[in-house]
């Protein structure tokens, strides 16, 4: 059974909110200022990533990212930051967790100034101790260096009690390399297939699996479950005992 996390940094778009409507507006219009266009799944699969990585993807030249950036923020801030819905559960699992004493924060590759904004307008910021997103000058934009601006500040905590609960690999891979736990979300923009890959220690189905819940009876039920280091798939009464490596096992995910 897992113990409660001591501290929990959440990523934000696809994590903590469906800001999906304002961002694939953000980009066609970017896309059209450019006479450049995509189509919506291509699209939607750049949801995450850092801004200069996603329009290398669309075919933006080396030279031309940070101007491209710069037009995409501008049409972001004229709307798309204002489109935004935070996903079912997340105020009552925020709550949840800070009650219990868990101390929160947030790792966006979204630039700070549009993470402040949106969390002030949904009505969450207050839950953080801290809310670091990329840069304003473009010079952090690594989900590695964001999450390390937030333990920095907790005077650089690490091991399996502190988690990063993101939805696609730049997460998972960020909290490897700073030795926390990783925590796949799986409601947001990525999948159980891309987070395991990534090295996601467990998966979860929805937010309030985060947080520990009692029985009838008082005893306490992990809504965690181990992913298999050999095969990736969940550990459960399903996994053998010894197990083989990759297989035929069922795609299953912890699920409340």
């Amino acid at each position: 059974m897992r113990s409660r996390p001591s501290h929990v940094i959440f990523d934000l778009d696809g994590t903590l909110c469906d800001s999906s409507a304002g961002i694939l507006w953000s980009f066609h219009a970017t896309l059209d200022a450019l006479g450049l266009s995509a189509d919506e799944a291509t699209l939607r699969r750049l949801i995450g990533p850092p801004l200069g990585e996603s329009f290398r993807m669309l075919g933006v030249h080396e030279e031309k990212i940070d101007e491209v950036v710069g037009i995409y923020r501008d049409f972001y801030a004229e709307r798309g930051v204002y489109e935004a819905q935070l996903y079912e559960g997340v105020v009552s699992t925020l709550t949840a967790l800070a009650e219990q004493g868990v101390r929160l924060a947030v790792a966006t590759a979204k630039r700070v100034d549009f993470a402040h904004q949106m969390l002030t307008s949904l009505g969450v910021a207050r839950f953080f101790d801290q809310i670091s997103g990329a840069s304003m000058d473009l010079r952090v934009t690594s989900k590695f260096d964001i999450m390390s601006a937030v333990i920095a500040q907790w005077d650089s905590v690490h091991g399996p009690d502190v988690w990063m609960v993101g939805d696609r690999h730049f997460d998972m891979v960020a909290a490897r390399a700073h030795e926390v736990s990783a925590v796949g979300a799986l409601w947001g923009f990525g999948g159980a297939e891309e987070l395991r890959d990534a090295g996601a220690h467990w998966l979860v189905a929805r937010p309030r699996e985060l947080v520990r819940e009692e029985t009838e009876a008082g005893s306490p039920v992990c809504m965690l479950e181990e992913v298999c280091d050999a095969c990736g798939h969940v550990m459960g009464s399903g996994h053998p005992a010894w197990c083989p490596g990759p297989s035929d096992l069922s795609d299953t995910v912890a699920r409340g």
